[in-house]
């Protein structure tokens, strides 16, 4: 029988329901819960107390297959569910039900390499999901953007990749350190191509104003214009070098796919893989690659491959253990780029006391792709793991307070920071004071889930 935990409060945004309560569904439930009536269903009876008595949240036990369950956890009245377990066949069936019952949207996470292939294409379409989440290829993107711009820890394209959110760590002798905002943005007048918009020191992240004085360790978010990317990076003494060799750790579905792409622009690709079949496999697959079968974790072949020669290597397997071990031992062999893929956030402090350069888990992507629907299906969301700032694209409504009207005159609240605007014409424009904002202009905003509502209520007619 499934039973339903009792709801402590009462939120004023829409129903949604999400189905498991794995990393996805527990860092989207965290995510919706400042906003919206969240139900989360979930099968395993501990993981499901876990997560009712961590989150203000309605938790329903059972199994999403079962319309009675969908029924208790209110599908009637839903305007998103989200299938998010692990499990394809639950995620197809809870939209399908879904559907049935009027849902408009429905999001479902699609792990098997094949249903996301032309032969799945049919059952997709019969289920009339919305959008399908691919973990693999989200978590693959993330990577290549970092590799591509390496030196930044994040890498968040916005407005179609006309504006970037980079993430670093601000180093000793970086040109910003020591320095006020107010007196960067008197530096760069009149034209600036970047701001900062989240700073985080000792654990506490917020969003800066003129007054903020830029310190050495301070993980700051720059949100810039593609073409100043580099240029925003250099400000706090990080530097973005060209990858000529890369080493992909694990050649898994993600690892396979940064090869791929990397092979395809030229880069010398060192895959080390410890699954002999499928090392073969990717032999044959990527032939511009060299392949090895190994493990990932033995420094003796890590040594032999010239690991310390890679100007980026890329740990990807499942075992976020392997995956910190291996990066940290490229840390301290040589001066490359290191990402760790890494699924449970117990390890983030490692990473960072082991040297590694980046961390990326797979439930921010598939969780920003549920919120970027959830909010119109349109713009841009970027999340991240250790804060509850965020950024968010919003377009302005004709016949909104915005519609024509300097940013000045808005009185936008100050937990709300309007970053930069991209006009009907395509110019790109960091927002300040005098910026005018006109329909149709889509505006990068940071600010927290909580406070997001004080932003839209200036863009929405």
């Amino acid at each position: 029988m499934a039973s339903v935990s009792a709801r402590r409060r009462q939120t004023a945004g829409v129903h949604v329901v999400i189905v498991g309560a794995g990393e996805v569904g527990w860092y989207l439930a965290e995510r919706l819960d400042a906003e919206h009536d969240v139900v989360v269903i979930e099968q395993d009876a501990d993981t499901a107390n876990a997560i009712g008595e961590d989150l203000d949240i309605q938790v329903v036990v059972g199994n999403a297959c079962h319309p009675s369950v969908l029924e208790r956890a209110g599908i009637g009245r839903a305007a998103l569910l989200a299938g998010v377990t692990q499990n394809d066949e639950v995620n197809l069936i809870a939209s399908l039900l879904a559907k049935e019952r009027g849902v408009p949207k429905t999001v479902v996470r699609i792990q098997t390499e094949e249903l996301r292939g032309p032969a799945g294409a049919g059952l997709l379409a019969a289920v009339g999901a919305d959008v399908v989440i691919d973990p693999d290829a989200d978590t693959a993107e993330e990577i290549l953007e970092l590799v591509h711009l390496s030196g930044a820890d994040e890498v968040y394209p916005m407005v179609g990749g006309d504006l970037v959110v980079v993430g670093g760590v601000i180093r000793e002798g970086a040109p910003v350190a020591g320095r006020r905002l107010s007196e960067l943005g008197e530096q760069f007048e009149p034209r600036w191509q970047f701001l900062f918009g989240a700073v985080t020191r000792r654990g506490e992240t917020s969003i800066p104003r003129g007054d903020e004085v830029l310190e050495v360790g301070n993980h700051v978010r720059i949100l810039t214009t593609r073409e100043a990317r580099r240029e925003s990076l250099e400000l706090i003494g990080a530097v973005s070098r060209r990858v000529r060799r890369l080493m992909v750790l694990g050649g898994g579905l993600v690892g396979t796919r940064v090869a791929a792409a990397m092979t395809a622009e030229g880069a010398e690709v060192v895959i080390i893989e410890r699954d002999l079949v499928r090392a073969r496999y990717l032999a044959e697959e990527l032939p511009r690659a060299r392949v090895i079968h190994g493990d990932i974790t033995d420094i003796e072949l890590l040594a032999e491959e010239s690991v310390a020669t890679m100007d980026v290597v890329v740990a990807t397997s499942g075992e976020d253990t392997a995956n910190v071990l291996a990066c940290a031992f490229a840390a301290a062999e040589g001066s490359g780029f290191t990402v760790a893929v890494m699924h449970r956030l117990a390890l983030l402090p490692l990473a960072g006391q082991f040297g590694i350069d980046a961390t990326l888990s797979p439930r921010t992507a598939s969780a920003n792709a549920v919120l970027r629907e959830l909010r119109g299906g349109s713009g841009a969301v970027a999340t991240f793991l250790e804060s509850d700032v965020e950024v968010n694209e919003l377009t302005v409504d004709p016949g909104s307070r915005a519609d024509g009207t300097v940013v000045a005159d808005l009185h936008i609240s100050r937990s709300v920071l309007l970053g930069a605007a991209v006009h009907l014409d395509g110019s790109v424009e960091i927002v300040r004071g005098p910026t005018r904002l006109v329909a149709g202009d889509r505006v990068v905003v940071f600010a927290r889930a909580t406070d997001l509502h004080k932003a839209r209520q200036h863009f929405k007619a």
